[in-house]
């Protein structure tokens, strides 16, 4: 068995050779480590376009990404570039992916209706980032109500900063308690903004000395975050991609998928993943490529298995997340005949293709 992860500005050869086979998540996951390597833009795209091209909406993010990265070093003829970066990051936006939503919301360059567009649809979907936006918006074309609505939802969902924005605008309609009211609990918290305005609040409210006690507070707190500024360090380490472990493992491809199969009828295809994450793992071990993982990110991301038969001429390339749609069309398939077969040139390569939901067989 053969483990490995990527090594930044180095391919993974497990995944490479996934992503020539055809797998969709490998494509994406290539593409992604390769936009983030030194000089591997053009090749990031190659492999991006191939799975945005195949229905993958986060590869159509990303693929925006490298055109908009092509268009910056293009300057000033990077107009086509960038508008295969509008494109792209657009149709993400429309297959759902979250953060292609936020980006169209954000996009110079669109209409200002397109943009309150995608801004509500982030925000119905809980974003309190595109809630803020949206107040924002809503206060330019003078739709205080809105703007007020907005605010408020934001509050609701954790982004308390903006109790700040919500209270200016209830003091420009003279509701000088609700201002108060809304940003004493930003300003107790430790808010340079939020203190200063409570004081401002006080002021107009005619509680002078208590306006003046949050002013010294301010200025405290105002000094303290300068002190801070001046102290932090700037030198970190940029982030590297996301680690991806792969394993190439030689084995029975035949018996290892109807393994695979009774598992998935056991319990809803949980057990068939567990299986999956073992082999990775050797043994139920974790293995230097997993103890990678779970030191870079917190949490186990997803692991590509390469089953590999040569006895067979069968290769099996199966991700550690797959879905219950691709473990039951997998569990469809007559093993032994595709091994008789042998369609690409006396080899199956056995990928699953999301967007078509089903097994690809190299070679038809």
């Amino acid at each position: 068995m053969a483990a490995s992860r990527m090594v930044w500005g180095e391919p993974d050869p497990n995944l490479e050779l996934a992503a020539e086979a055809g797998d969709v998540g490998a494509m994406k996951a290539l593409g992604k480590h390769l936009h983030e390597s030194p000089g591997g833009l053009e090749h990031a795209e190659r492999w991006l376009l191939a799975a945005a091209e195949a229905g993958d909406r986060e590869a159509m993010y990303h693929l925006s990404g490298i055109y908009w990265d092509l268009a910056v070093s293009r300057h000033p003829n990077g107009d086509a570039d960038e508008a295969r970066s509008a494109d792209w990051c657009r149709r993400a936006a429309r297959a759902g992916w979250p953060e292609a939503v936020r980006a169209m919301g954000r996009k110079s360059g669109i209409s200002g209706d397109e943009r309150e567009f995608w801004l509500r649809r982030a925000g119905e979907d809980g974003d309190p980032w595109a809630m803020t936006s949206l107040a924002e918006l809503a206060e330019e074309r003078k739709r205080p109500e809105d703007a007020e609505h907005w605010y408020r939802m934001a509050v609701a969902h954790g982004m308390s900063s903006v109790r700040t924005d919500l209270a200016y605008l209830l003091m420009g309609q003279g509701r000088l308690s609700e201002a108060e009211e809304c940003v004493r609990p930003e300003a107790e918290a430790g808010s340079v903004r939020g203190a200063r305005q409570l004081a401002d609040v006080l002021e107009q409210l005619g509680r002078r000395q208590e306006a003046s006690a949050w002013r010294e507070t301010h200025e405290a707190l105002r000094a303290r975050e300068i002190e801070e500024s001046v102290h932090q360090s700037w030198g970190a380490a940029p982030e590297l991609a996301t680690v991806a472990v792969t394993a190439l493992v030689t084995t029975a491809v035949v018996p290892f998928v109807q393994g695979l199969v009774a598992k998935a009828a056991e319990d809803a295809y949980g057990q068939a993943r567990s299986l999956v994450r073992r082999m990775l793992r050797g043994n139920g071990e974790p293995g230097p490529a997993a103890e990678a993982v779970e030191e870079s990110t917190g949490e186990e991301e997803p692991g590509l298995l390469i089953a590999d038969d040569a006895e067979a001429g069968i290769t099996l390339f199966m991700w550690s997340n797959a879905s219950d749609e691709a473990l039951r069309a997998l569990s469809s398939l007559d093993m032994d005949e595709l091994a008789v077969r042998r369609p690409d040139q006396g080899r199956v390569r056995l990928v699953w293709h999301p967007a078509t939901g089903r097994w690809r067989i190299r070679g038809e």
